[in-house]
């Protein structure tokens, strides 16, 4: 808002021909009262970043193939929950794989295959998400195509 020159009260601009607190004559002339020029700032935005939309199908495939890396959420720009599902999926698969490993008799390579395939349930459980939800979105705020 604009203030009054002589007792630098905030007035508003209806206000130009007397100040209502001090009752003084023409309280804003000296003062800018000018307004900014819109059409510099719509040209700007002629010339910003076009965002290009994720696919869903995309999106699906990668849980699917590599659900486990946390591939999707970085594809879809969610890049703290890509790394924390990476980070948790592949501490199941180390850390459980490695007790079964050595708490069954047969030590085999298939104890890490239990885990793996509870990671990639929950992998295929995400890529039917993004197929069938309607209000994903991405790190843009931009809904899937």
């Amino acid at each position: 808002m604009a203030q009054c020159k002589y007792c630098h009260a905030s007035i508003t601009r209806i206000d130009k021909e007397v100040c209502p607190f001090c009752g003084g004559k023409r309280p804003l002339d000296g003062t800018d009262t000018s307004t900014q020029d819109v059409t510099k700032i719509v040209d700007q935005l002629e010339n910003a970043v076009e965002i290009k939309h994720k696919k869903r199908v995309v999106a699906a495939i990668l849980a699917v193939l590599f659900g486990f890396l946390g591939a999707p959420h970085f594809y879809l720009g969610k890049v703290k929950k890509g790394f924390l599902t990476a980070c948790i999926c592949l501490a199941l698969i180390g850390g459980v794989g490695f007790i079964l490993f050595f708490a069954v008799k047969w030590q085999s390579v298939f104890a890490f295959l239990i885990p793996y395939f509870v990671v990639e349930a929950y992998s295929l459980f995400t890529a039917v998400m993004y197929l069938t939800k309607h209000n994903i979105q991405d790190s843009h705020g931009e809904f899937l195509e």
